[in-house]
């Protein structure tokens, strides 16, 4: 276990030299892929409130954590955590 916390701390702070590209990186996945993917699973299946307010909470802590400056060990846990919810959103929406 603790080779493999080694390892991301490692990434981390390799990942840091390329700020701006991790967060185009970031913001290119979650703005132009995930989220209209959930909208439209979510109007599709009748605009649940709940899902939207899930969404969009998730989607303003990733904001929030990539225009804060916060470490890289930050973000990609939080990029993890949105991508899971929203994809969980879009299953239920699906299935």
């Amino acid at each position: 276990m603790e080779n493999l916390m080694n390892w991301y701390n490692h990434k981390c702070e390799d990942a840091g030299y390329n700020r701006l590209g991790v967060m185009a990186f970031v913001l290119l996945i979650h703005t132009c892929i995930i989220i209209p993917a959930t909208l439209l699973a979510i109007s599709m299946n009748g605009n649940n409130l709940v899902e939207f307010l899930l969404m969009t909470i998730f989607s303003f802590g990733l904001l929030v954590s990539l225009l804060g400056d916060l470490p890289q060990k930050i973000v990609f846990p939080v990029f993890g955590v949105s991508i899971l919810v929203h994809l969980g959103i879009i299953l239920v929406n699906v299935l």
